[in-house]
This record gives C-alpha cells, sequence and structure tokens, in this order.
C-alpha cells in the first residue's frame, strides 16, 4: 500500500460528523470480536487444563497399566521381571478393595489400598500433598492415611482410632460377622481430585493382606511407563511374557468415556465460540457497506483523479481488516490475561458472592485449572483474522466497482 492509502483508511477509520453512528457499529463489531477470541481462549485453556489434571491425577492414582493377577504368583519375582520390561520404570504391587471405615460419630464408604511404605511415599501425588501428619510411622504399626475430605466428613483427626470394615465374613460364637481392624490415623492428603479425597484409605500391605485374607498374594500391581500416552506396545510385552496370568487394564480404557466425552465437548465449545466471531465479522459487511455508501462521492472523485480499482479496494479492504485485527489483538491480551489468572478470578468471585463458583462435586477437581497451549491460541487467532478479512472483501470489491461517472451525474 502507498502512504496515500494508508492516509485515506486512516480517515475513514476516525469517526466524524454524521459517520459516528457508522463508527458505533464499527465499535460494536470490535467489541465482538474481542469477546469471541478472548471466550475461545479462555475455554479451550480451561478444557485443556481439566484433561490435564484428570489425566495427572487418574495416572498418579492407578498407574498407566493395571494387572490383576488370574493365579497365584511370587510377588517380588513378579516385580523383578515386570521392571525388565522395555518402558517400565515402576511396579507397585499392592490390593484395591472397598470397606467400610467407622468411628463413634459415623460410618463412611472407601476404597482401601494396601500399599507398601515405600511405594506411598514415592506415590508423589500422596506424599506432596500431605495435610496433617507424615507419612514416616506408616507402616510399623496399624496405621492408616485417608483422604482429608474424607477425614473431615467423618469427624477425624490426627492420633484417632479409625476401625475399617471390610466385606469377609468371620465365624464367631454368635455366627458369621464381617471382619474388621483398627487403625490409628497418621495422615490425611489433599490431592486435588475430589473424588479420591472423599474415600480413599490407605493401609499397610502386609496388614492388608492378613485383613483381606490374601496372605502372600495381592490383588493388582500398578505399572508407570517412559510414556503413558503410548502405552499399547508396553501392554503387548507384558502380554506376551506372561501370557494369561493377567487381566491387563490401562489408564486410557478405563477412563476412555469421559476422556471422549471432554474431548468432544472441547470441540464443539470452539465450533460454538467461534459464531460470536462469525456474527461480530456480519456487523463488519454491514458496517463497511454503509460506509462505501457513505462515501460514494469520495470514491467517485478518487477514481477522476486517477486511484485505480485495486487502490480502491486497499483502502477499503484496511479499514475492515483493521476492526478485526484491532478485536481479535484485544481478545487474545484479555483472554491469556484471564486465563493465567483464573484461579485469583475465581477466588475472587467465590469471596465477593458468597458462593461456590466451581463445585468439586460436579467437576472432580478442587479448582478450576487452566492451560494454555500455543497452538490453540494461534488457531483462534487466524480464525478471527481469516473471518474478518473474509467478510471486508464484498464491501471493499463492491467500492472499487461503483461508477464515477454515474455517481457525479446524479450528486
Amino acid at each position: 500500500m502507498t502512504s496515500t492509502e494508508i492516509l485515506l483508511a486512516w480517515r475513514y477509520i476516525r469517526s466524524k460528523g454524521r459517520e459516528k453512528a457508522i463508527s458505533a457499529i464499527a465499535s460494536f463489531s470490535l467489541v465482538g470480536i474481542a469477546l469471541g477470541v478472548a471466550t475461545l481462549i479462555v475455554v479451550t485453556s480451561v478444557m485443556n487444563g481439566f484433561r490435564k489434571e484428570f489425566t495427572e491425577r487418574v495416572i498418579g492414582f492407578n498407574g498407566h497399566i493395571s494387572i490383576y493377577p488370574t493365579r497365584e504368583i511370587n510377588i517380588d519375582e513378579t516385580v523383578g521381571q515386570l521392571l525388565k520390561i522395555k518402558g517400565i520404570k515402576k511396579v507397585v504391587p499392592g490390593i484395591e478393595k472397598q470397606a467400610l471405615i467407622s468411628n463413634r460419630k459415623s460410618v463412611k464408604g472407601s476404597l482401601s489400598y494396601g500399599i507398601r511404605r515405600a511405594d506411598l511415599q514415592n506415590k508423589s501425588l500422596i506424599s506432596e500433598n500431605i495435610v496433617s501428619g507424615s507419612l514416616e510411622s506408616f507402616g510399623k504399626d496399624n496405621e492408616i492415611v485417608l483422604g482429608h475430605s474424607l477425614a473431615t466428613r467423618s469427624g477425624l483427626i490426627l492420633g484417632d482410632d479409625v476401625i475399617l470394615i471390610v466385606p469377609k465374613m468371620e465365624e464367631t460364637g454368635f455366627g458369621f460377622i464381617p471382619r474388621k481392624k483398627t487403625f490409628r490415623l497418621v495422615a490425611t492428603f489433599k490431592s486435588g481430585m475430589h473424588e479420591y479425597d472423599n474415600s480413599v484409605v490407605y493401609i499397610p500391605l502386609d496388614v492388608a493382606q492378613k485383613l483381606f485374607k490374601m496372605q502372600n498374594r495381592v490383588g493388582v500391581i500398578s505399572i508407570y511407563t517412559d510414556n503413558p500416552l503410548n502405552i499399547k506396545e508396553t501392554k503387548s510385552l507384558i502380554r506376551e511374557k506372561f501370557q494369561d496370568s493377567f487381566v491387563i487394564k490401562d489408564w486410557q480404557s478405563s477412563n476412555s468415556s469421559l476422556m471422549r466425552a471432554v474431548e468432544i465437548e472441547r470441540n464443539v465449545m470452539f465450533l460454538i465460540l467461534t459464531l460470536i466471531t462469525l456474527v461480530a465479522s456480519f456487523n463488519i459487511i454491514s458496517c463497511m457497506i454503509m460506509l462505501v455508501k457513505d462515501k460514494e462521492k469520495d470514491i467517485a472523485i478518487l477514481r477522476t483523479i486517477g486511484l485505480s480499482r485495486s487502490a480502491v479496494t486497499r483502502v477499503f479492504f484496511t479499514v475492515g481488516a483493521s476492526i478485526g485485527v484491532t478485536g481479535t489483538l484485544i481478545g487474545s491480551v484479555l483472554g491469556l490475561l484471564f486465563s493465567l489468572n483464573i484461579k485469583n478470578i475465581q477466588q475472587w468471585l467465590e469471596s465477593a458472592l458468597h458462593t461456590q463458583v466451581f463445585s468439586p462435586e460436579v467437576y472432580f477437581l478442587t479448582h478450576l485449572p487452566s492451560l494454555i497451549r500455543p497452538a490453540d491460541v494461534v488457531l483462534t487467532v487466524t480464525v478471527s483474522l481469516f473471518l474478518s478479512c473474509v467478510a471486508t472483501l464484498y464491501p471493499a470489491r463492491k467500492a472499487s466497482k461503483l461508477n464515477p461517472t454515474e455517481i457525479l451525474r446524479y450528486a
């Protein structure tokens, strides 16, 4: 573009006199594009954050691959053989059973894990999120570790006795009654995933084997690999080495429905919110058509003194595109700032409104997550600029095709 074309475009962008109505429409278009872009960035960031947080917590609790023995095995020997398989970096044997925890105040359902002390300390999702107590004494006696929400609901504090009732019957002189054992609460954790914090308990593996009548046996072996997103090869190697000794499940198949739902919701939300930008782009079309109609005489004079049709197209294209570019830039900045500070905004809203904006019972997580991916930001900006530029083409082409002779004749 020449300096003359840039000057003309700048003059048409500014509002004067009767052109203020056109400028108001342009402002609404700019705001619409900015809001559309900002909303798209925030929503995609939250969906990405939810997927990342959910994946990390599911993997942190259950491992990348879980194998369930179909026959009696030698635990230490099996663990050693698994660690020799390519791609496996950690193996955690344990027992996973439903149980009830009881005290004088209440009885609550729980998911009980029997685990070795070293394995629990190496489980970073637990060891790095201890709210009260410590794991130092775990495994030395009858100790138990509870999710913080479960302990709070049950009215338990450190040092309290907790009775674990398991679905195994024991014959007594009064008939068959459920097996139970008393533990001492030594620590509580808050993993950030409400479902686990509200139901999971950990007890020593040797105690769990006696309690569940599984002497020298385990119910599940959790396997951690080098790459949790690519575990097909590792599963094949395990199946090849152990044949039918295990039932093999991985975190992707176990949570496939939820992960697929998150992905579909993310794509649908992106499509729906793109319509905001599309509507704002139609506003640009109406704004530009009104501007072209208002500037017909100016266009005729410019064409008469030698301004080419392509130059007229560039002038009005610049006017319309500047609205889209400015709105996109403003929306990008707002979206990124909102996404980066979403936790603080959530806390401020909950404090101001005296209500819970993000319910852990509904969304599984205890806070609103956000993960900004450059590829998603670039895609959002590209879509916005494309729609804005396409919307500007028709009015700009129409301005260049005006007949100056006809316009000046009836002026």
